[in-house]
């Protein structure tokens, strides 16, 4: 068996949380915002993993309000995207 070396500069943590999202921008789009909603599964210092069933691609740029600090807002860059059953499983990177 070979040996699986970690290629995150960050650990992650398991995250429970709704979260409410609007992508900014999209690759394909015309400059519609999307309002969506999923939930956070894990974080680490460079970003947060989700559920959605929004069919998130990389290249697309989420916005969102922070519900435990009020007035703090997050953008984020959809870094990868994955269909698993009928939602999509994503990893965002903080910009």
């Amino acid at each position: 068996m070979k040996n699986y070396k970690e290629k995150r500069r960050f650990k992650r943590f398991p995250y429970q949380a709704p979260l409410d999202f609007t992508v900014l921008s999209a690759p394909e789009s015309d400059s519609r915002r999307i309002q969506s909603a999923g939930s956070i599964i894990d974080v680490s210092e460079a970003g947060i993993g989700i559920m959605t069933e929004f069919p998130l691609e990389p290249g697309h740029v989420l916005q969102w309000k922070d519900k435990l600090r009020k007035g703090n807002l997050h953008i984020a860059l959809v870094k990868w995207s994955r269909k698993q059953d009928d939602l999509y499983r994503a990893g965002l990177f903080f910009i």
